[in-house]
């Protein structure tokens, strides 16, 4: 039997191989000097004994999470989250005189109940190891009971201190989320901190509107750092934008922006495919093209034919970053296969620049997406970042995406709070967010 403290061949964790290999490599890294027997004990020439490195393992497995303890605390994290969000607006309790029986209310005794359930399920070696970060957690806990209390009886009242109270109430939730990732973190569960300076961002669903139908476009990113001025740092931000079903509804998207009936010339896009590259891809239409006359004679219009055509267009289009420091979509043709009326008005008639504007802002309302940082991460992400380029992503035979690049600025505060909405982000979409490892700080610029 495998018991906390205890190592068993074949029984090891991820973690616990990686706590046990550090420890190996740092012993091999000095060659094995400075060990001594007897009662003198281990030393290690860099001055830090040997017991120590020893104490701070057996400590992190004795307080490692289990398997059913990570799934307890993602719920738990999710659960926070979710009571975070029914606190904005600030809710209304019960005035009947019961008080507590608002969604948030609600939300918030759940949460704080399995919290305290899932500290009541530690083993003995956790108890002790996480006694201090308990304790931490119980304050906290407290002092966020106090809180809601306060708040819901100055509602019952419709006290004019009752948004002090709401204040009060968000920052206490927050200090209580803050110390379960306190803890999450030293139970080895793997979360985000203040300190990283590389962050995962997870993805997320929008959707936009382009000709006429809602498309769902797939957001990721990744921050890393790069330089540090005094509270401010400064993250470099890239952010990718899958257009797969924009990709595998283009027929559809680019007849819905270019078909039209009437006087005049007609269009209608037969087939409509496009080629990733970098840095321009290209567009190609096959179309069918009419040209109507219309004449109206004794209050009545009489519409004629006057010529017909298939024909195919190749556009190219190039991502840029215009003044106003957004994505826009430069398209011109590369080919114009057709003859006639048809040719004609594509190459010097209005109906050319028509067919280049609408292709663009039909691919470019999807790639947008990817410069609102706002819906990659509800509340953490609100600085505006500086774009610096925009590509498509040049991979043979992959789906089209789009990659936007650019720098952001971020407090130190702001940056906790990343990491923060990343864990509970993560968590609630089932797993923790893994801490990226880190290079060494770069030093502080004047």
């Amino acid at each position: 039997m495998f018991r906390p403290g205890i190592l068993a061949p074949g029984r090891f964790t991820p973690a616990t191989l990686v706590l046990l290999t550090a420890t190996l490599a740092s012993a091999q890294h000095h060659g094995g000097q400075g060990i001594t027997t007897g009662n003198v004990g281990l030393s290690r020439p860099d001055g830090v004994d040997e017991k120590d490195t020893l104490k701070d393992f057996h400590h992190a497995v004795a307080v490692q999470a289990t398997g059913q303890q990570i799934s307890e605390f993602q719920e738990i994290v999710k659960l926070t989250t979710a009571a975070q969000d029914k606190l904005h607006p600030y809710p209304k309790a019960d005035k009947s005189g019961r008080g507590g029986t608002s969604p948030f209310d609600q939300a918030l005794e759940r949460v704080r109940f399995l919290t305290r359930k899932f500290q009541e399920g530690f083993s003995e070696p956790q108890k002790s190891g996480l006694k201090e970060l308990t304790k931490r957690l119980e304050k906290a806990d407290t002092d966020l009971g106090q809180e809601a209390e306060r708040f819901d009886q100055s509602v019952q009242s419709e006290s004019a201190e009752v948004s002090t109270h709401a204040v009060s109430l968000d920052k206490a939730l927050t200090d209580f989320s803050n110390a379960q990732l306190a803890l999450g973190r030293e139970m080895g569960i793997p979360l985000a901190t203040g300190q990283d300076l590389a962050f995962t961002l997870p993805m997320v669903t929008t959707h936009v509107n382009t000709g006429r139908r809602s498309i769902a476009v797939d957001v990721s990113g990744a921050l890393s750092q790069t330089a540090v001025d005094g509270d401010q740092r400064t993250f470099q931000i890239e952010t990718v934008v899958d257009l797969t079903e924009v990709q595998q509804s283009l027929t559809e998207i680019m007849n819905a922006q270019l078909y039209s009936e009437g006087c005049g010339a007609r269009l209608t896009v037969n087939r409509a495919s496009i080629v990733a590259a970098s840095p321009s891809s290209s567009l190609q239409l096959r179309l069918h093209y009419e040209r109507w006359s219309c004449m109206r004679i004794a209050g009545q219009t009489s519409m004629t034919e006057l010529a017909e055509s298939d024909g195919t267009v190749e556009i190219k289009l190039t991502p840029a970053i215009s003044d106003g420091n957004a994505p826009r979509l430069n398209s011109e043709f590369k080919r114009i296969d057709a003859t006639g009326a048809m040719a004609d008005d594509l190459r010097t008639g209005d109906l050319g620049d028509t067919v280049r504007d609408k292709v663009s802002s039909a691919i470019l309302g999807a790639v947008m997406a990817g410069a609102d940082l706002k819906s990659i991460l509800r509340g953490a992400l609100q600085n505006g970042a500086t774009l610096q380029s925009v590509r498509f992503q040049d991979r043979s035979g992959s789906s089209l995406k789009a990659v936007l690049q650019g720098q952001i600025r971020l407090s130190n505060d702001q940056v906790t709070l990343l990491a923060n909405q990343l864990n509970r982000t993560l968590s609630a979409q089932g797993s923790p967010a893994a801490a990226t490892p880190s290079p060494a700080p770069l030093p502080q610029t004047k």
